[in-house]
């Protein structure tokens, strides 16, 4: 950006061209974080980039940062065959979701021979020749054939002109209002350089929105973007996914929640598919039933998720769910059972 409405953009072919526009979106993206301790060297120490394919196969893989990023990667080297130690700076891994959701998770990994130091808090990494070494704040050291890092991205907002633009930024991030519109109305930002939720499907739905109000659309019945209510899955195994308000968010404010849980080892479909691993969880308002929100845990979590989210979404409540008469044998029978 040179300015409020224009674009200089460079080709690969050398070639420049000046773009005047009535209105730009910026989506850049973000890139993995990586402090000032850790020396990537993209051959033992890597970030989640360079981590797929990896160079090589590690014997035994430390991954830094316990997150959604970290504990797929996780799963994904374990089930290569990989010994994998995790080191988790808190008390749980996945420290913002719910703690059974984080506890079955543990529990897989624990199965499946990976270490968790828990508490600890990466200091440094040091290699010693075919080695990697990661020391932890509490003394704890990890050693290993190779170390990943997945603690966080920092959003791709350098030299993009945003100041000739008179674009604000807060650590990076371009803050957007519902339309996605930055401070200079005419220019977006989407991804995870509006500094909203990181998911695809977020970004995906942002630059619909964007369009819708580009061409006008907004002034016909339009529904906002509710980040509250949006969907998310972790790919591990079993799979993870939830939606709308966290259980112990709303105990943390004094919010009356009915909590029901059914695992699916209550499902026939799941003792025929031979996995009963995992639960559904929903949670509703006690007074009304409006669904506000859910987890899932176990095979086809990702797809589960979103009877739940719909349900979010249209404020419905669980004899909605109970009442819609679901294929027998299948997984989401689970839902109905839990909605009830």
């Amino acid at each position: 950006l040179t300015g409020p409405n224009t674009v200089v953009a460079e080709g690969a072919d050398g070639r420049v061209d000046e773009l005047h526009a009535d209105a730009v979106l910026v989506a850049t993206g973000s890139r993995p974080r990586v402090p000032d301790w850790a020396n990537i060297d993209g051959e033992r120490v890597l970030v989640t980039r360079q981590a797929y394919p990896p160079p090589e196969i590690p014997s035994h893989l430390i991954v830094i940062g316990s997150g959604v990023t970290g504990v797929e990667f996780v799963h994904m080297f374990s089930a290569y065959g990989c010994q994998v130690t995790l080191i988790v700076s808190r008390q749980q891994v996945l420290p913002g979701k719910d703690p059974e959701v984080a506890a079955a998770l543990e529990d897989d990994f624990l199965a499946r021979g990976v270490k968790l130091f828990k508490g600890a808090r990466a200091e440094s990494i040091e290699r010693i020749g075919d080695e990697v070494v990661v020391s932890c704040d509490d003394g704890r050291v990890a050693r290993g054939s190779h170390a990943l890092l997945a603690i966080g991205a920092v959003p791709n907002s350098e030299n993009l002109g945003l100041d000739a633009a008179g674009v604000e930024t807060n650590g990076g991030y371009v803050p957007v209002n519902q339309h996605c519109q930055s401070n200079v109305p005419h220019i977006y930002a989407a991804g995870d350089l509006s500094g909203k939720l990181p998911l695809a499907s977020v970004a995906s739905m942002q630059g619909r929105k964007v369009a819708e109000h580009v061409m006008g659309l907004h002034t016909r019945e339009h529904r906002h973007l509710d980040y509250e209510k949006a969907a998310s899955a972790i790919f591990t195994e079993p799979e993870i996914a939830d939606v709308g308000l966290p259980e112990a968010e709303a105990f943390a404010l004094g919010r009356k929640l009915r909590v029901t849980k059914v695992p699916f080892a209550a499902s026939a479909r799941a003792h025929i598919d031979g996995d009963t691993r995992g639960f559904v969880k929903i949670l509703s308002d006690p007074a009304t039933g409006i669904v506000l929100g859910g987890s899932i845990v176990g095979r086809g979590a990702a797809e589960l998720i979103s009877v739940i989210a719909l349900a979010v979404t249209a404020n419905l409540r669980v004899t909605d769910i109970v009442e819609s008469l679901l294929v027998h044998p299948a997984l989401a029978e689970a839902l109905a059972d839990a909605a009830e």
